[in-house]
């Protein structure tokens, strides 16, 4: 699948959730469990970026850009492309 879809990892987890709901699931899959939590989302998810949550439970940002990407997302900072190291 080719990635379709920009997010820049500086916008709040909610907001992207809020547009794009199956952004939950892959964020529980890398790791971002209390997301699944009721409440959790718009609590802290208004507050946490994709890369501030990244920094807090020690997932580089290029695992996440590489998972995000298969599923069809492009994950960005500043407008450019994160990274991804070689497997």
């Amino acid at each position: 699948m080719t990635p379709t879809i920009f997010l820049d990892v500086s916008m709040r987890v909610y907001d992207m959730v809020t547009r794009y709901p199956e952004i939950k699931a892959l964020m529980a899959e890398l790791g971002f469990i209390d997301i699944l939590k009721p409440g959790m989302l718009k609590t802290m998810g208004r507050i946490m970026t994709l890369e501030k949550g990244a920094r807090v439970k020690n997932i580089p940002l290029d695992v996440l850009a590489r998972h995000f990407r298969k599923h069809g997302f492009l994950l960005t900072k500043k407008g450019v492309s994160i990274h991804l190291e070689t497997p």
